[in-house]
């Protein structure tokens, strides 16, 4: 009974510790990064339908919000298949759409059509780590909703993750400490001015029962925007708040993905 209660108090300690830790590091580059940094939070819900052996759909549904000056409001939907060709070895395809709406009348809202297909890969270290690698192309069609003049372009992303899991107060419960960087680069077309962009994230999830769970990530993202005015760039980093809630159906346990996600 003690060693439990010692246990229970081990696991606190570790993912507060964790998060303290790597919320410093975040806030460190930021400080010694850009002057400029926007402040952001994102709300989503992604649920999730297991097949009873190797399929998988799943969708996006969020919200984000700019705290800035220059405030902006995205609306977010994103449905999405993938299909387990191994133990950790998937390939996927999906359609992200969003809608931006800009606060400042001066700038027209935007409304993108996303069409994306992507390889993941996650490799079981032990049964407390995972590491993960996600590559996918997008296809980008970014409309302004005045003219609906279009940006197309194509975008290369790739994100490296490290998993941790460790046990929570209850049985059969988890906590994951995630932690993960991924850079984005345009291929191909126009994406207005952006560049390049890279995000580093930590997170923190946690199982509520065997088929809900919820997660929270905070994230440093920059970005190279090339000026009008000629051949130079600059750099403007994001820190955003982003809380996800994955409510899921079917064949939770006996499917592939169980192991992998």
């Amino acid at each position: 009974m003690v060693s439990d209660k010692r246990s229970v108090i081990s696991t606190q300690q570790f993912s507060l510790r964790f998060l303290t830790l790597l919320t410093t590091i975040l806030l460190s580059l930021q400080l010694h990064g850009t002057e400029e940094t926007g402040k952001q939070i994102w709300l989503d819900v992604n649920p999730r339908w297991y097949s009873k052996d190797d399929l998988k759909v799943t969708g996006v549904f969020g919200v984000r919000q700019s705290l800035n000056n220059i405030e902006w409001t995205k609306y977010v939907v994103k449905p999405s298949v993938a299909y387990s060709l191994s133990h950790g070895f998937d390939i996927g395809a999906g359609l992200g759409m969003n809608y931006t709406k800009n606060i400042d009348v001066s700038i027209p809202d935007r409304f993108a059509v996303i069409p994306f297909q992507g390889l993941n890969y996650v490799y079981l270290l032990n049964k407390k780590w995972k590491l993960n690698a996600y590559l996918r192309l997008e296809e980008k069609f970014d409309y302004d909703t005045t003219d609906w003049d279009s940006l197309n372009s194509l975008r290369i992303r790739l994100r490296l993750r490290a998993i941790y899991e460790f046990s929570a107060y209850q049985k059969e419960r988890y906590y994951r400490a995630t932690m993960s960087w991924e850079g984005f680069k345009t291929a191909a077309g126009d994406d207005g001015f952006i560049t390049d962009k890279s995000r580093l994230t930590i997170g923190l999830e946690r199982s509520f029962t065997y088929n809900q769970k919820g997660r929270i990530e905070l994230t440093w993202q920059r970005q190279s925007l090339g000026l009008a005015s000629g051949d130079s760039f600059k750099d403007y980093s994001d820190i955003y708040l982003r809380v996800r809630y994955y409510p899921s159906w079917g064949d939770v346990i006996k499917n592939r993905f169980w192991h992998s996600d």
